[in-house]
């Protein structure tokens, strides 16, 4: 080789050296850490419901992934675990104890109950561990509680996982509590009211779009009464959000839970980039599919908020199959929420809302049923609690200085006599195979409907770093309870309180 060739080539070579390191440096500066906190369902959950019910905080560029309580412009700032803490390399311990009374979950349940917690929170620039871990008293009167009966205490990893972040999206694997949707403790397509499960989750976002996709293979419960109590049972997500800066986001999502009996499950369901409903509608894939829309508008004033999610189980077009003219399953969760509109000197909250399941939302048939693919995890639902039943509600929220606020919520609501485990009975012989009983002269809701008026009060009180305390007076007329025909309504009041004790000062910063 010549001199000359030589000399470029090496010229070549450092060259592509440069570039190399440039792109190593452009990729670690792209590696920086997003906001985190605290686990969804803290002890902080009450103060940090009311903050992003008033619009002032989001744990997600779009505002409809819900996976932590994160810093809120509400309370004292001591209250929360900042973003600054959060970013830094970092190690933080919180215990926390809590103590109260309440509405019995069950009939052999206690009104009292006691539960402790700890969360480990450990942070290395870009990668996230965390795990936290629960004992609770009420799990002895839970007949669905999914470990071991007999233990003297009952405690559960509610999360335990590693995230790994960059400056437009994240990936994190292991056992995760999340809300998909507008509204921060609930949702219709995925919630946090399961118990939490296993997964692997990413997302990707910029100024325009956020896009989520999670899947999971859920467990078997070793309790045999439970539903749902089989093998291969998977569950696939994914959301596509659109921002459309301050005048509000919108999004559609969607969610599969099938079973795979032997082998490995569809590839068709862990591509996220496919549609499910066309798959599952054109029979190329089987399951329970849930389809939802959702948003979230600012109708020209930056304090009102017009939140919806809406979710469709089966919607019905032509009513042509002789086997396919079941009614339409579908539920709505739609809610105006206006801060700071009267000219009072405290800051303040008032909204209203409608809330509705209908009566086979969330259940298959017989058969499907039996195939487990009921929209439920270890018996409990994956989106609402409930179905068969409405809810229409008004309400008010006031903010102390720093350390108080209270909640008055006055509601109608209807609850009939199926609920999310609920069976078709279409296997039985005087029905058509793959119609409901009775479908035909099914009312909403179904059966007995219990009736329920309700007035309730509620105050938060919270001081310094270590404790904070709630009471709840739920004064309720109830006809029909629990769908036992009654004469009329009768006064049944529900008085719920408790206190909790936490540490938030066990924090390390780790060195870079």
């Amino acid at each position: 080789m010549k001199r000359k060739e030589i000399r470029n080539s090496k010229f070549e070579g450092s060259k592509f050296e440069i570039r190399i390191k440039a792109a190593v440096l452009v990729s670690l500066c792209c590696l920086i850490p997003s906001a985190s906190a605290v686990e969804l369902h803290n002890w902080r959950a009450p103060y940090y419901l009311i903050a992003s019910e008033m619009g002032l905080v989001t744990s997600s560029p779009s505002g409809f992934f819900w996976d932590d309580c994160g810093e809120a412009p509400l309370f004292d700032s001591t209250f929360w675990f900042t973003d600054t803490k959060a970013k830094r390399n970092h190690w933080f311990l919180e215990p926390a104890m809590s103590a109260g009374m309440g509405a019995p979950r069950e009939s052999n349940d206690r009104s009292g109950y006691g539960f402790g917690e700890v969360l480990n929170d450990l942070r290395y620039h870009n990668l996230l561990v965390r795990q936290t871990l629960r004992v609770d008293t009420r799990y002895d009167g839970d007949s669905l509680y999914p470990a071991h009966p007999d233990r003297f205490a009952r405690g559960r990893i509610e999360e335990a996982y590693a995230r790994l972040e960059w400056r437009y999206g994240s990936v994190r694997f292991g056992r995760m509590l999340s809300n998909w949707g507008p509204f921060t403790d609930r949702s219709l397509l995925l919630s946090a009211n399961p118990y939490s499960y296993d997964a692997l989750e990413w997302q990707v976002h910029s100024s325009l779009f956020e896009f989520r996709h999670l899947f999971a293979a859920f467990n078997q419960s070793p309790r045999p009464s439970v539903s749902d109590n089989m093998a291969g049972r998977y569950f696939a997500a994914h959301a596509l959000n659109l921002m459309l800066g301050r005048w509000g986001s919108f999004g559609i999502l969607e969610s599969m839970l099938f079973r795979r009996a032997e082998g490995f499950p569809d590839f068709q369901y862990l591509n996220p980039f496919s549609m499910y409903t066309v798959q599952n509608t054109n029979q190329e894939g089987s399951g329970n599919l849930m389809l939802g829309f959702q948003g979230n508008i600012h109708p020209g004033i930056e304090k009102l908020s017009l939140k919806g999610q809406l979710a469709l189980d089966d919607i019905q077009v032509d009513n042509e199959a002789a086997t396919d003219r079941e009614p339409n399953h579908w539920g709505v969760d739609a809610g105006i929420y206006w801060r700071d509109c009267l000219p009072l000197p405290l800051r303040h909250l008032v909204k209203a809302g409608y809330r509705r399941a209908s009566e086979w939302m969330y259940t298959v048939p017989d058969d499907n049923m039996n195939n487990g693919e009921g929209y439920t995890y270890l018996g409990k639902g994956l989106g609402f609690p409930k179905n068969d039943g409405d809810d229409l509600w008004a309400g008010f929220s006031i903010i102390g200085e720093k350390y108080w606020a209270g909640s008055a919520v006055v509601s109608f609501d209807r609850n009939g006599e199926k609920n999310v485990s609920s069976r078709w009975r279409d296997s039985d012989t005087i029905t058509i195979p793959g119609l409901p009983y009775d479908y035909q002269n099914a009312t909403f809701p179904s059966g007995t409907v219990e009736r329920t008026v309700s007035f309730f009060l509620e105050a938060l009180v919270y001081f310094k770093d270590c404790i904070d305390a709630r009471i709840g007076i739920d004064n309720r007329w109830v006809r029909n309870k629990g769908n036992v025909q009654s004469d009329g309504f009768v006064y049944d009041p529900l008085i719920s309180a408790g206190i909790s004790l936490h540490w938030t000062g066990i924090y390390r910063q780790l060195p870079d």
